[in-house]
């Protein structure tokens, strides 16, 4: 087995995964076909990085077909030659709304795919047929990506991104019966994840406040909300699905406060011990929207919401999160690419993404609080 390119040979351990990446490749190249590629703990050792870059280093590989994991028999260099990968060229259309999450997961999957060699093009469009106009330039890709963000992805924009592109990724949504893929966060696990936290912390009404819009992940958590409350025994006075009119100029709620005074009422407290936000809103508007109640959170009520647990804007350092982390969103739309690429005549499907529940101060136990 040829050494691995490491620090063991006096140089640096790779900064980043992208140099991770190199150095296995490197390793490959100078191995004979069929030879047995070290193991994950054996590369952790010898380049001085953590599991998770090695790992991702390592599917990076398997998907050029560079090498090849088989189960009880370990990891070999591939029989034909290692080539570089094809360099492919790729669009990806963003949806003009101002999203911190969707910027920054356009900006991963852009910086990655020109690292790795690539033609990655990045347009923001408002109107739909004026992208559509420029679309039948003539300009065709090996795969467009689509980020609608707030918006509704239109059937005559995906037919021809399908005639210009070889491959379709939508996202951010899921998609069923038009021939192009989906990457999703799950909303059913993000439901699990915010009431199972809810409920052990011995909350049992809960307010779950949403969009009042087509978006199919809000619809679909709010409807998993109600079935998870109705499997715990609750009512729908006690856990009710709060639907809010949106503002049409930015994403988010119109008006976040003013729901949160209707619920209020008179009282001097809500009638509820916990809050569920289903929306683009930040987090400090949330926090801002209690404050103008005279109330805050965890001392007057809990509060959990939808959002990106990585960005600080969601959480505010205060805010319980659920939500996948806006660089592994980048990541699984990256490799359902290089999925897609390498599996051309699979059928089409959404992959729906975990998430992960961040917690912080702002779910507190339900103690003292009204029931």
């Amino acid at each position: 087995m040829t050494a691995v390119p490491g620090t063991a040979q006096g140089r640096s351990p790779p900064r980043n995964r992208e140099e991770v990446v190199e150095r296995l490749r490197a390793l490959a190249a100078g191995s004979a076909p069929g030879a047995r590629y070290p193991t994950v703990r054996q590369l952790m050792a010898e380049l001085g990085v953590s599991q998770h870059l090695i790992q991702g280093a390592m599917d990076a590989l398997r998907q050029e077909g560079i090498i090849s994991s088989h189960v009880g028999r370990g990891t070999f260099v591939s029989g034909g030659p290692v080539v570089a990968p094809q360099a492919r060229s790729v669009l990806t259309l963003l949806y003009q709304h101002p999203y911190q999450r969707g910027d920054v997961i356009a900006r991963i999957i852009h910086q990655r795919l020109s690292i790795d060699g690539h033609e990655s093009l990045m347009l923001t469009y408002s109107n739909a047929a004026h992208v559509m106009e420029i679309l039948k330039s003539g300009a065709r890709y090996d795969a467009a990506i689509v980020q609608p963000r707030s918006s509704v992805v239109s059937v005559s924009l995906l037919a021809l991104l399908k005639q210009r592109a070889e491959h379709v990724l939508i996202e951010g949504l899921a998609f069923e019966h038009l021939d192009v893929d989906a990457v999703s966060n799950d909303p059913a696990k993000t439901v699990e994840l915010i009431t199972d936290h809810l409920f052990a912390r011995g909350h049992r009404r809960i307010a779950w406040i949403t969009e009042a819009s087509s978006n199919y992940f809000f619809l679909r958590t709010a409807s998993f909300f109600r079935a998870s409350c109705r499997g715990a025994g609750l009512s729908e006075e006690e856990c009710p699905v709060i639907v809010a009119e949106t503002d049409p100029d930015k994403l988010g709620l119109r008006d976040l406060a003013g729901v949160v005074g209707q619920l209020k009422g008179k009282g001097k407290r809500l009638p509820f011990t916990a809050l569920v936000v289903a929306s683009f809103v930040d987090g400090r508007t949330i926090v801002d929207a209690l404050k103008s109640c005279g109330l805050s959170t965890p001392d007057d009520v809990a509060v959990v919401r939808l959002g990106t647990p990585d960005l600080d804007s969601d959480h505010v350092s205060l805010i319980t999160t659920a939500g996948r982390p806006s660089t592994r969103a980048a990541e699984t739309v990256l490799k359902r690419l290089h999925w897609r690429w390498a599996s051309s005549t699979a059928p089409f499907q959404t992959y729906y993404d975990s998430p992960e529940l961040n917690v912080m101060a702002s779910s507190a136990k339900a103690v003292g609080k009204s029931r």
